[in-house]
């Protein structure tokens, strides 16, 4: 991937989570999603300061996370169908726009789920907006989702679990001044590539009416649950310190990657 593709890439993921983090479906209230999926616990108190991981396993949590995930996948494709019914060739293009938003909204919102089950921080702020350490998080989550190549290792990198502070690390500093942002760049652009090929998708399912709609919906399903269970088995690891954790760049690395960020792919820096 050349860089000019990844830019082109990345700034359609930036482009699209700014997009559907405004539909109402996408937000997840933290603590409200804890105390519906652990009401019966006499250990919610806890659960709700600290996270369930203080309470319990994180094979027992990836086993609730299964749970979750067929349910939003589900909801996900029911959601992909209605939208597939219009066969207008003149709102085929429109549709298709509307169904790679909610693709896209429900996996976030799902990303949510699994996260706060396995003990990471609320997403969005008080007044529903992503930050831009929220974005990134977004970012790592949607990488995993996909199977991107060093998702993992920007879950870990930005992980309460591993005792990172992604809020003050990119206040800091600009973030294209950090020395891992050409991972943020890396795992975003291939994001991108998927938003791109999804559109794709929904825009040609769109074609034909009411067969297009269950071709779109059966599609969703098929994909939307191993992504699920994709990011669900990665903070799993996470949380059993099975992924590389804070890992520290060499000073004269990180020296000559803030000097060319601007300019230069990751693979370039010799």
């Amino acid at each position: 991937m050349n860089h000019q593709s990844q830019d082109k890439l990345y700034a359609t993921t930036l482009q699209t989570i700014g997009a559907v983090s405004k539909l109402p479906v996408v937000r997840v209230d933290r603590e409200e999603f804890l105390r519906r999926q652990f009401a019966g616990s006499p250990h919610l108190d806890v659960i709700l300061l600290s996270g369930p991981q203080a309470v319990y396993t994180a094979e027992s949590l990836r086993k609730r996370a299964d749970s979750i995930i067929r349910s939003s996948a589900a909801k996900t494709s029911l959601a992909s169908f209605a939208t597939g019914l219009p066969g207008n060739p003149a709102v085929m293009v429109a549709a298709g726009g509307v169904d790679v938003a909610q693709y896209f909204g429900f996996a976030i919102n799902l990303a949510q789920q699994i996260a706060y089950l396995f003990g990471e921080d609320e997403l969005f702020d008080g007044g529903g907006q992503l930050s831009e350490a929220a974005q990134i998080r977004v970012i790592a989550y949607l990488g995993a989702m996909f199977g991107a190549a060093g998702a993992a290792a920007l879950v870990s990198q930005t992980s309460k679990q591993v005792g990172s502070n992604l809020g003050k690390k990119v206040a800091a500093q600009a973030l294209t001044k950090t020395a891992w942002y050409p991972l943020v760049k890396k795992v975003g652009a291939l994001v991108g590539k998927q938003v791109t090929k999804k559109t794709v998708e929904k825009t040609i399912t769109k074609a034909v009416p009411i067969v297009g709609g269950v071709v779109s919906g059966s599609l969703t399903y098929v994909t939307f649950r191993p992504m699920g269970n994709r990011l669900a088995d990665t903070l799993m690891k996470n949380l059993n310190g099975e992924l590389d954790g804070e890992l520290e760049l060499n000073a004269e690395f990180a020296a000559k990657f803030n000097e060319v960020i601007d300019g230069k792919d990751i693979h370039e820096i010799e």
